[in-house]
């Protein structure tokens, strides 16, 4: 059974453990990784401690463009991703890969029947 954690507009996904590739994203003044930042607000998805957040789109084939944010590898024993907004949301050690949700544009909608 897959992991899911939803915080906001950041969902997480357990993933298998992959050695970090492509490019680590650096961290931001404060030592906090983000994995997001709200558009309109500046609210951010940050975690703090053990982790390395890198972007590899070759692991991200089946998420659809735009979407992908990057994998994040949590260290520690645990780390917690962090917003103004919500409650925070504890990962254990692993590797976890972020993307980020859309609105649904009304007029984008339909319906698929098999």
């Amino acid at each position: 059974m897959r992991e899911f954690y939803a915080q906001g507009d950041v969902l997480v996904e357990r993933v298998p453990d992959v050695p970090v590739s492509g490019a680590p994203l650096a961290r931001s003044a404060d030592g906090a990784v983000v994995v997001a930042e709200g558009e309109l607000t500046g609210h951010r998805h940050a975690i703090y401690g053990d982790v390395c957040f890198f972007r590899d789109d070759g692991l991200a084939r089946d998420i659809p463009g735009g979407l992908y944010a990057g994998h994040l590898r949590v260290d520690a024993p645990t780390a917690e991703l962090v917003h103004d907004e919500h409650d925070p949301i504890t990962l254990e050690r692993g590797t976890y890969r972020i993307r980020v949700q859309r609105e649904l544009d009304p007029k984008e909608a339909r319906i698929v029947a098999d």
